[in-house]
């Protein structure tokens, strides 16, 4: 008898979003959250810093970074929630007997082969912008690692989603990986070197100086007053920019109006940036076509449109909207959000190709963990070990980068053997990609060995 929908219903993946929240909306060590605009005024911009910052020149201290390196790479992380199988997304065609027993209520039949390998892809990754991530496959501009994890995996999401996220295997709190890069390479002035494009900021970014970002659009992040347009609205920003304007000493008056100018020159400094509602004129348009009723395409067609701009970002983290943790009806879940990540990364990469920004920017797609070999008794799959992850760009290594688990030879669990360590990946890609010591950003980082992941 089919068991309950544990798919909604997996307490632990829930709880780690709202954990994650929690956590980095609190004082819990390193960096203070620094909200330059309340609720109500605008939405759409926060900035993280260990100290106060001058607002008034987070734009000049973004082209100063842009202008110091103008062809600096570019990093951007892209997590797929929930812990995606890394079996019915590439498929083992050489080993479909064994895969068959495994799954016989799954099957993935429609996989399309990638030439010479033994291994197809999932169908549903040949959807979007010149045949999605299987075309950019068969250009040269994938690399697909297999089996990635880490030795003895924890399969709970909360734990798993914070060691890829700090590159500690290690509970405790703790800044994020790509922070910690920013706090060794970035500077102090500008929060635009490090975006995360949501409302809250990716754990990945968390620094212990660096300033950052969480960016969802520059449309969003303007002022504007609940119900009030119009002339009213005018005559509202008026009266606004006049507070902001005056000098004050008492306490109260001093808080009121750098609120008032903190709100103002936030709104005035990404001005550049909006589309105009009444001409239509959208700085950031895009020179490619996004699949529409995509959150997750419309995040990365912003950051695109960012990433062309004299802003100094260096590294960038997105969620896709796709739900990973499929312990039922497999299928379905997973071709659905495959599909989405399909049409919005290769949207992604046509995107910043037009923009002439393809030597610059790598992607690093990635999930927490994987899942079990042998499917459950609701036609989906649990969680458990040798995940999937891959790289993205005009200059990753193509091809098949690690070593695919044999399904003859299972752990002592029965999961799946981890055959790349991400902490390995992590390493590669800080030295190969971004020029910096692995070692300054990952514990112990010698012991993990490199694998090429870049040009």
């Amino acid at each position: 008898m089919p068991r309950p929908n544990a798919h909604r219903a997996c307490d632990d993946f829930h709880a780690t979003s709202e954990a994650k929240r929690r956590s980095f909306l609190g004082d819990e060590g390193g960096l203070t959250r620094r909200q330059l605009v309340g609720r109500g005024i605008a939405a759409g911009l926060t900035v993280y810093a260990a100290r106060a910052m001058n607002i008034a020149n987070i734009f000049d201290a973004a082209e100063a970074a842009h202008a110091a390196a103008p062809d600096a790479p570019i990093l951007v992380s892209v997590f797929m929630p929930g812990g995606c199988d890394l079996l019915d997304t590439l498929v083992p065609l050489d080993k479909y007997g064994r895969y068959a027993d495994l799954r016989p209520g799954i099957k993935q039949k429609d996989a399309l082969a990638l030439g010479g390998t033994g291994i197809g892809v999932n169908a549903n990754l040949a959807s979007g912008t010149d045949g999605g991530i299987k075309g950019l496959y068969d250009a040269g501009k994938i690399g697909f690692m297999p089996g990635i994890d880490y030795a003895n995996p924890d399969l709970s999401h909360f734990h798993s989603r914070h060691f890829w996220e700090t590159g500690l295997i290690t509970p405790q709190s703790a800044t994020g990986w790509l922070g910690r890069l920013l706090d060794r390479t970035g500077n102090q002035d500008n929060p635009l070197q490090g975006v995360s494009m949501t409302g809250a900021l990716s754990p990945t970014l968390r620094s212990a100086s660096a300033p950052v970002a969480a960016v969802s659009s520059p449309d969003d992040a303007q002022f504007w007053i609940p119900d009030v347009w119009g002339k009213a609205f005018d005559y509202a920003m008026d009266a606004w920019g006049e507070i902001a304007g005056r000098a004050t000493s008492a306490p109260g008056a001093a808080a009121a109006t750098n609120s008032a100018r903190q709100a103002k020159q936030v709104a005035d400094v990404l001005a550049p940036y909006r589309k105009d509602s009444k001409t239509g004129n959208d700085p950031l348009a895009s020179p490619v076509a996004y699949p529409k009723n995509n959150d997750f395409a419309d995040n990365l067609r912003n950051l695109a449109g960012l990433l062309a701009q004299p802003l100094g970002i260096r590294v960038a983290a997105v969620e896709a909207d796709g739900d990973f943790d499929t312990h039922d009806q497999q299928t379905a879940d997973l071709g659905k959000s495959l599909k989405m990540v399909s049409d919005g990364l290769s949207a992604f990469q046509a995107d910043i190709e037009a923009r002439g920004l393809a030597d610059r920017v790598l992607t690093l797609v990635w999930s927490e963990f994987g899942r079990r070999p042998k499917q459950n008794e609701s036609a989906g799959t649990d969680h458990g070990a040798g995940g999937f992850a891959f790289v993205m760009g005009a200059r990753a290594r193509s091809g098949i980068l690690s070593d695919y688990p044999d399904l003859t030879k299972l752990d002592r669990e029965d999961n799946l053997a981890v055959t790349l360590d991400f902490r390995r990946v992590y390493s590669s890609v800080l030295e190969q990609w971004m020029g910096t010591d692995a070692a300054a950003v990952i514990p112990n980082a010698g012991s993990f060995g490199r694998l090429q992941v870049a040009a």
